[in-house]
């Protein structure tokens, strides 16, 4: 049996990040930031000037702690907080009214929120989550921070991402897919599971991911975007899973170039780790359908 536990993990991300390791494993024990967004359906606004992060579409305020999220007498939530990392992957797909977008791993709930907010209740937008359990909490967001008159194009589904494609094909316009993935900061903090650690666990995964992708990959319409992140530090995970979709389905995609406020240029996407900025870790990349 290979090694197991902290051991196994320094070695892997060691020889994967080098002599960037240390300060980047010592930062996935710091405390997480927040951006709050500001929900427009609340009648709530921030009470004082706070600092944003330009770029981001969202109407937003960074600070150093934020109340916990309540409801207004509008009876909404005022705000939903999440890692600015998280939020470009949202930013990279730009869901508009009128398109058919699917959230193929959409729970907890957040990312779909934002693109609610930006499709405006104008087309379709699926949330997909195979739990019972999360898909209720994908109701819950909604139903606290949306009116239900505004929640009329929206749809919570239970397929198995790897297999969607089985039963429909080149129908959606955008698909953002934030795959289930190792979670290395979640790993960390959780010594149970961090004894228990072993490079199998991000090789198994990445072989759900590349099925996850290649089947969101054949849902969207010719033309359609494809925006795989995930929050891994693992490459076998992020730019590993494009080596392979480019081996297996190679001609009938191209990647999409965007730069963002945050983080940094990957082989094949974009890549925001803590040891930098403080957000993250969270790596996305933007796929074009050709045929």
């Amino acid at each position: 049996m290979g090694l197991r536990g902290l051991e196994a993990f320094d070695l892997f991300y060691g020889e994967m990040y080098k002599e960037r390791w240390e300060d980047l494993k010592a930062s996935l024990s710091a405390p997480k930031k927040h951006v709050a967004i500001l929900n427009p359906h609340s009648g709530f606004e921030f009470p004082s000037e706070g600092s944003i992060l330009n770029g981001l579409s969202f109407k937003h305020q960074i600070q150093d702690i934020f109340p916990h999220p309540e409801k207004t007498t509008l009876g909404y939530m005022n705000y939903y907080l999440m890692d600015a990392a998280s939020i470009l992957a949202v930013e990279a797909l730009d869901p508009k009214p009128g398109e058919r977008v699917v959230d193929l791993c959409a729970a907890p709930g957040g990312k779909s929120f934002l693109c609610a907010l930006k499709m405006q209740n104008q087309g379709l937008l699926i949330s997909n989550d195979r739990s019972a359990s999360r898909r209720a909490r994908i109701h819950r967001i909604f139903d606290d921070f949306i009116p239900k008159t505004l929640q009329t194009q929206h749809k919570v589904t239970s397929f198995d991402a790897t297999k969607w494609c089985l039963y429909e094909k080149n129908l959606y316009d955008k698909v953002l897919l934030d795959a289930p993935c190792s979670s290395e900061r979640h790993v960390l903090d959780d010594a149970k599971e961090l004894s228990l650690w072993a490079p199998g666990r991000t090789k198994a995964l990445a072989v759900s991911q590349f099925a996850m992708l290649a089947s969101a990959l054949d849902i969207i319409k010719v033309g359609g975007t494809v925006v795989y992140s995930t929050c891994a530090l693992s490459k076998l995970e992020n730019d590993d899973i494009i080596d392979k979709l480019y081996k297996k389905r190679g001609g009938r995609f191209e990647m999409v170039t965007k730069t963002f406020p945050i983080g940094e240029k990957t082989e094949h996407g974009w890549q925001v780790l803590p040891d930098k900025e403080g957000w993250g870790p969270f790596y996305l990349t933007i796929i074009k359908k050709l045929k």
